[in-house]
């Protein structure tokens, strides 16, 4: 396998922009090849700013035979088409979260990337944050006993939330939403709170919406021994027992990502996120949507998730 990794994206929007374009191109052995975006001026200054071609869709993308993979930066809502099409181009996939629509789908694109022989992978990158890392080893060394409890801040969105709830505690049993007065500096003062527990270990609580609202993104992990708590995930200090870290924040978000993905492709290390793996997010996302609030905890069954018409309209993973 060719250790360049070249990458074509569709939807190169603002959040391409800002947070996971550069990477596609700065982190070394990866490089940019084309862009597509619906709004064509917009595109084209993205193409001239990082050094790529603007090409109109990502039809025309697929059939570049130097490029060997694809960075899905468009809606859940189109992520299986796209998905389903690069894996049938041969093309590894970087898709944007939520996975997709729903755990149906997300079931269609591991399937078609698992037969097409092409690693899929979902960018929930805070996995790849040193301060993340850093705080699942210290985890692993059995820093703050068992793990307990899981609660994190609503300055990041509820389907990152619930990456990062599986990348600490595993599996999840159960759910169930509580109406409740929010911890400071919420979003609201009242509202939803999402509670569960683990199939292993302890449990987790967060609320249910979400908004940046200026404070930083807190996760705190209490054990039988002690008490972790990360003050800022981007880039902040991280408390284990009293004891302070402090962790610089990566060039750009997606940096650890892509230095993953292009590591994966290489034969070094696991993928940071899987398909198989993102999917759970998914999976509880759908079944957070049949929650009735302040109702009975619901069982959280990954291999058979709810039925998409089951869902409620107001849709809680559109917050995701």
């Amino acid at each position: 396998m060719s250790a360049a990794i070249r990458w074509v994206v569709t939807g190169a929007g603002d959040v391409c922009e800002r947070k996971s374009g550069p990477p596609l191109y700065k982190v070394p052995g990866h490089n940019l090849l084309a862009v597509s975006r619906r709004q064509v001026k917009a595109g084209e200054a993205f193409a001239e700013k990082h050094n790529c071609r603007y090409i109109g869709n990502l039809e025309d993308m697929l059939t570049m035979p130097e490029a060997n993979a694809v960075y899905v930066a468009t809606p859940h809502a189109v992520h299986l088409e796209q998905t389903l099409a690069a894996a049938k181009a041969g093309k590894h996939v970087l898709v944007e979260k939520p996975m997709a629509a729903n755990t149906a789908e997300c079931d269609q694109m591991i399937s078609a990337c698992r037969e097409a022989g092409v690693v899929l992978a979902v960018a929930y990158y805070r996995r790849c944050y040193p301060s993340i890392l850093r705080a699942k080893e210290l985890l692993a060394q059995g820093r703050i006993g068992d793990m307990t409890h899981v609660d994190m801040n609503d300055q990041f969105p509820p389907s990152h939330r619930l990456d990062l709830m599986h990348f600490f505690g595993g599996d999840i049993a159960s759910i169930r939403s509580e109406t409740r007065e929010l911890p400071p500096h919420s979003h609201a003062k009242k509202g939803e709170r999402l509670l569960g527990s683990f199939r292993n270990t302890g449990t987790f609580s967060m609320n249910i919406g979400w908004h940046e609202s200026g404070p930083p993104e807190q996760v705190r992990l209490t054990g039988t021994e002690g008490e972790l708590w990360i003050e800022d995930l981007k880039g902040g200090h991280l408390f284990c027992n009293g004891v302070k870290e402090t962790f610089a924040p990566l060039p750009w978000t997606h940096w650890g990502l892509i230095e993953n993905f292009g590591h994966h492709l290489q034969g070094t290390a696991p993928i940071a996120c899987s398909g198989e793996e993102g999917r759970k997010s998914t999976v509880v996302l759908d079944f957070a949507s049949t929650l009735k609030a302040d109702g009975d905890a619901v069982e959280i069954d990954y291999a058979n998730p709810p039925d998409p018409d089951r869902m409620k309209a107001e849709d809680f993973r559109l917050l995701g």
